[in-house]
C-alpha cells in the first residue's frame, strides 16, 4: 500500500501512465462487454491485427505524430471490419473464416511495411513505432493519456446514451429489427466504438495483447452476474482493477513490460471468478452438484424405507443392509447419509433395524407424495418412463398448478398408489436406540 501511495503521489511518469491505462482498462471492460454478448470477440480480434498497417501508413505520410497514427490505425482498423463483413455477406465465406483472412493478411501487411521502412529508412524518428506491436506503456506521454482518457470517456458515455439500443442489440436483434430498429447502424456504431477503444490501447498494450484488455473484464464479470447494467459496471470496474494492478507491478519491477502484465493479472482476475463466484463459479457450481446429490440419495432412502412399510406394515424394523443394496449407491454415500438423516430426527437406528420418528413419517409422507405425483406427471403429461428420471422433490410444487396436482392425485388415488400413513408404533425406537453407522 506504501508502495502504491507512492506512486500516486510522487512518481509523475507513473501517475501520467496510471490516467491513460486506467482509462483504457475502464473503457475496454464496458465496450468489450457489448461485444462479447453481440458475439464480435473474434472481430475485435481481427480489428486490431488490422491497425497495424495504419500506424505505418500514417508514419509514413505524417511522421511520428500520435494523433495521425492514431487515425491511420483507425482507418485500417475499419477497413477490416468492413472486409470481414463483405466476405461473410456476400461471398460464402463464414465470418470466422473472413475473421481468420483479414486478420492474417492485414497483420501481414503491417509487418511487410515495418520491415520496409527499416531497410529502406534513414529517419531516426521511426524508433518507438515498433513499441504498437506490443506496446510500450512507459513511454506514454502526458497528451497521450489525455488523448486516451477523452476517448474513454467519450466510449463510455456513447455505451450509456445508446443502453436500450445495445441491450436489445445484444439479447433479441430480430425483435430489435421488427420493431423498425436498424441493426445493422447499431452494429456500425458498435464497431465504431470498439474500433475508439482499440485504437487508443495500442501504445498501452499493443496490437498482439488488445483483444485479451477487451474480453477479459467481461468474461469475468459474466460470473458475477447476468444483468447487463450490472455487468457493465463490473466490467469496468475490472478493467480499471487489470489496468492499475498491472501498471503498479510493472513500475515496481521495471523489467518487465507493462502489456504483457496487465494481461496476465486480468488473467488471474478472470481465473478467481470462474472458480470462486458465489453462483456462477466452479466451486459453487460444485458444491450445489455434491449438495443436490447427497440430498438425492436421503431422499431415496426415505422413499425406499417408506416402501418398505408400505409393503409389510407388521414389521416393526427394516433391515439397514437390505435398504443399502436397494439405494445402488456406494457404502460411503449410504451411510453419510443415514447419518444426517439420524442427526435431522427423521430416522433411528436400533439393533434391529431402522425405521421412522413421527417427525421423519411425516416428512416421508410428504416427500413419497411428491415424488410419487411427479412420477405421475411424467407418465401422463410427457409420456415418459417414470424408472428413466431422478425426480427433484423440490420443483413440483412450484412448477405445476394446483388444479394439475389434484388431478395427479386422483391418478394416484386410482391406480392406489397415494402414500397413506401406515406408521406403527413399534417403529418409534427411543431416541437412545439411535446410533450413526460408520462412514
Amino acid at each position: 500500500m506504501t508502495a502504491i501511495l507512492g506512486f500516486l503521489t510522487f512518481d509523475y511518469n507513473t501517475r501520467v501512465v496510471l490516467l491513460g491505462t486506467l482509462s483504457l482498462g475502464a473503457a475496454a471492460g464496458v465496450i468489450g462487454t457489448v461485444a462479447l454478448l453481440r458475439r464480435r470477440a473474434l472481430l475485435g480480434d481481427a480489428l486490431a491485427h488490422a491497425t497495424l498497417p495504419g500506424v505505418w501508413i500514417a508514419f509514413l505520410l505524417f511522421g511520428k505524430n500520435f494523433s495521425f497514427l492514431m487515425l491511420g490505425a483507425m482507418a485500417t482498423g475499419l477497413l477490416g471490419v468492413a472486409t470481414v463483413s463483405a466476405l461473410s455477406k456476400y461471398t460464402r465465406i463464414k465470418e470466422d473464416a473472413s475473421i481468420g483472412i483479414v486478420l492474417s493478411v492485414f497483420f501481414g501487411a503491417g509487418l511487410m511495411l515495418s520491415g520496409w521502412v527499416h531497410h529502406n529508412s534513414t529517419n531516426a524518428s521511426q524508433s518507438g513505432i515498433d513499441s504498437y506491436l506490443l506496446g510500450k506503456t512507459a513511454g506514454m506521454l502526458a497528451s497521450d493519456a489525455r488523448f486516451i482518457c477523452v476517448v474513454g470517456l467519450i466510449v463510455v458515455a456513447a455505451v450509456l446514451l445508446l443502453y436500450k439500443e445495445l441491450k436489445l442489440l445484444c439479447f433479441d436483434p430480430e425483435f430489435a429489427a421488427v420493431q423498425g430498429w436498424r441493426v445493422g447502424l447499431l452494429d456500425f456504431a458498435l464497431m465504431i466504438l470498439l474500433t475508439a477503444t482499440t485504437v487508443i490501447g495500442l501504445p498501452a498494450v499493443g496490437v498482439v495483447l488488445m483483444v485479451a484488455l477487451l474480453i477479459l473484464p467481461g468474461a469475468a464479470a459474466r460470473f458475477w452476474s447476468d444483468r447487463l447494467s450490472v455487468l457493465l459496471v463490473l466490467a469496468g470496474v475490472f478493467g480499471l482493477v487489470i489496468a492499475g494492478t498491472g501498471t503498479m507491478v510493472s513500475a515496481a519491477a521495471a523489467r518487465l513490460p507493462a502489456g504483457p502484465v496487465i494481461v496476465l493479472c486480468g488473467t488471474v482476475l478472470f481465473a478467481a471468478s470462474m472458480l470462486f463466484a458465489p453462483r456462477r463459479g466452479v466451486l459453487a457450481r460444485w458444491s450445489r452438484t455434491r449438495s443436490h446429490r447427497r440430498r438425492r440419495v436421503r431422499q431415496r432412502i426415505v422413499q425406499r424405507l417408506f416402501e418398505a412399510f408400505e409393503k409389510d406394515a407388521s414389521i416393526a424394523l427394516a433391515s439397514l443392509s437390505e435398504l443399502s443394496q436397494r439405494i445402488r449407491v456406494d457404502r460411503r454415500s449410504f451411510n453419510r447419509a443415514v447419518n444426517r438423516l439420524i442427526r435431522d430426527h427423521w430416522i433411528v437406528v436400533g439393533s434391529g433395524g431402522v425405521g421412522f420418528t413421527d417427525h421423519g413419517w411425516d416428512r416421508a409422507l410428504r416427500t413419497v407424495r411428491t415424488i410419487r405425483l411427479w412420477e405421475q406427471y411424467l407418465l401422463t403429461h410427457a409420456n415418459i418412463d417414470r424408472d428413466l428420471v431422478d425426480p427433484d422433490v423440490d420443483v413440483i410444487e412450484s412448477l405445476l398448478s394446483t388444479a394439475v396436482i389434484h388431478e395427479l392425485e386422483l391418478g394416484l388415488i386410482e391406480s392406489g398408489r397415494l402414500p397413506r400413513d401406515h406408521r406403527n408404533t413399534a417403529i418409534q425406537a427411543p431416541p437412545t436406540a439411535s446410533r450413526e453407522v460408520p462412514l
